[in-house]
């Protein structure tokens, strides 16, 4: 279990300093499930009862991102999560064609003048480029800890 976790996090690495490239969409962070069992046991039987708990997407992070003139306002962002965390990657810019999340291979088009919303799941522990393209330029580095 281990070997395949590093392996995981050295392919994700990989992937992110191998640049841009390619699309996700990577858009499930509307509610999470989490489902515990647990045993009953009775004189006769042990029977198990399962609770379902819904999370709210309001309770994922949101990290805003405002781009005046090809630049992130207020400079680069470096916000940090924990891998597990529900996050929201919201960017505002007057300028560009997309924005890339790095490592997550997360784009998407960018219209001027209107918030664009990145959902995922920060399942990759690491540190995380989000850049505008086509210019590259860097608008936040996300960190995700273990």
């Amino acid at each position: 279990m281990r070997v395949a976790l590093m392996l995981a996090a050295v392919t994700a690495g990989a992937i992110a300093l191998a640049g841009c490239g390619g699309d996700s969409t990577n858009d499930a962070v509307t509610t999470t499930e989490t489902t515990a069992t647990a045993p009953t046991t009775t004189a006769d039987a042990t029977t198990t009862t399962e609770t379902t708990q819904t999370t709210p997407a309001s309770e994922a992070k949101v990290i805003m991102v405002n781009v005046v003139k090809g630049v992130p306002k207020g400079g680069i962002q470096r916000p940090t999560v924990h891998k597990g965390d529900k996050v929201v990657l919201v960017v505002r810019t007057d300028s560009g064609e997309a924005v890339h999340l790095h490592g997550y291979n997360i784009e998407k088009d960018v219209v001027p003048g209107q918030a664009v919303r990145m959902p995922f799941t920060a399942n990759i522990a690491g540190r995380f480029e989000v850049e505008l393209h086509p210019t590259d330029a860097l608008l936040a580095v996300v960190e995700v800890k273990p």
